[in-house]
């Protein structure tokens, strides 16, 4: 019997499509009770002919944060960020079922946005987001079109500032400016591998082989393992840096990192320079260096765990070497 009554009210008991559903129907009389569990018959026989497109579409833009956040970004280098800037969507455009969300939600989440003062970078990083998440939930992303952000000017580190940099760190400071020191060394070692700040804080002493001379990385941005080869002077710090911890190198924090970089920005009159900071003072620096020396660019992309040669091509134009041939060959031409 599917419809039974107990004390006042009549429950439901049946089995659809390898689906039990044992649950009251609020219903005192009968005939009420039997009008609902068709209903919920119909329903559960609706939802089992639907897509996974259909059945997620229903499915709330948090609840699809926490789902996406389980299987996408809850491991990755920038979880915590990923997640929090995921749960902001449903602040700018509403905890709308994410079948709902449509062209006329972009431009609403876009306008939000605007009228927050965020440049097309941040919009970007939002529209990722969503993107992400109506992929995850199996619905259109097609109308979801990234704006153009200016490239902007690679801000590198030359000889003499970088030796400026380190010998201002590696002053006395002592008090709670100690850790100066240990990020003077971590800098070198950035400069010398072109390892991501993350990268670098997070780096074991298992991953060093001194043997061949390489660092492994397992663990990054684009989750995609790599392995760099070391300097003299990199492999001089790191051997050194081991006998105060054999476990890692650098025990600095990252909040303590950028600090230390924001003191050395003020020190040498930058700290108006928006594109000097760790990232471009370190992996543009490593990059810009190798193009510099003629290494060809699929090389700095596996150097630097580039997904894609269109992100190391900004480094094309460091080599005028390359430039110089190219008129050199034109003038030979010219001249037979």
């Amino acid at each position: 019997m599917s419809v039974y009554k107990r004390g006042k009210v009549f429950y439901m008991n049946f089995t659809l499509n390898g689906i039990r559903v044992f649950k009251s129907t609020g219903m005192t009389t009968k005939r009420e009770a039997k009008a609902i569990e068709n209903t919920e018959r119909h329903r559960l026989l609706k939802e089992s002919r639907q897509s996974p497109q259909e059945k997620r579409s229903k499915t709330l833009l948090l609840d699809a944060v926490e789902l996406t956040y389980e299987a996408k970004w809850k491991h990755g280098k920038d979880s915590t960020r990923s997640y929090r800037r995921a749960c902001n969507l449903a602040e700018l455009i509403g905890n709308v079922p994410v079948g709902k969300i449509d062209e006329d939600t972009v431009q609403q989440l876009t306008r939000n946005l605007e009228g927050r003062g965020s440049k097309n970078a941040t919009i970007n990083r939002y529209l990722a987001s969503l993107k992400t998440i109506l992929k995850q939930m199996k619905q259109q992303t097609d109308f979801i079109h990234l704006r153009k952000e200016p490239k902007g000017r690679i801000r590198v580190l030359s000889k003499e500032e970088e030796q400026e940099v380190l010998k201002l760190l590696r002053q006395d400071h002592g008090g709670r400016r100690i850790y100066y020191a240990e990020f003077a060394d971590l800098v070198e070692v950035l400069l010398g591998t072109g390892m991501r700040l993350s990268e670098g804080l997070e780096l074991l002493y298992l991953d060093v082989n001194y043997a061949s001379g390489m660092i492994h990385i397992w663990r990054n941005k684009g989750d995609r393992p790599r392995s760099v080869p070391m300097t003299k002077k990199v492999r001089s710090i790191l051997h050194a840096r081991q006998k105060a911890n054999p476990e890692k190198p650098f025990t600095l924090k990252e909040h303590q990192a950028e600090s230390a970089w924001a003191w050395i920005r003020k020190q040498i009159g930058l700290q108006g320079d928006k594109e000097f900071v760790i990232h471009s003072a370190t992996r543009h620096t490593y990059a810009s260096r190798l193009a510099n020396k003629g290494v060809d660019i699929f090389t700095i992309k596996e150097l630097l765990g580039h997904s894609s040669i269109t992100t190391s091509m900004i480094y094309m134009h460091l080599d005028p070497s390359k430039l110089a041939h190219a008129v050199a060959v034109l003038e030979e031409e010219s001249e037979e």
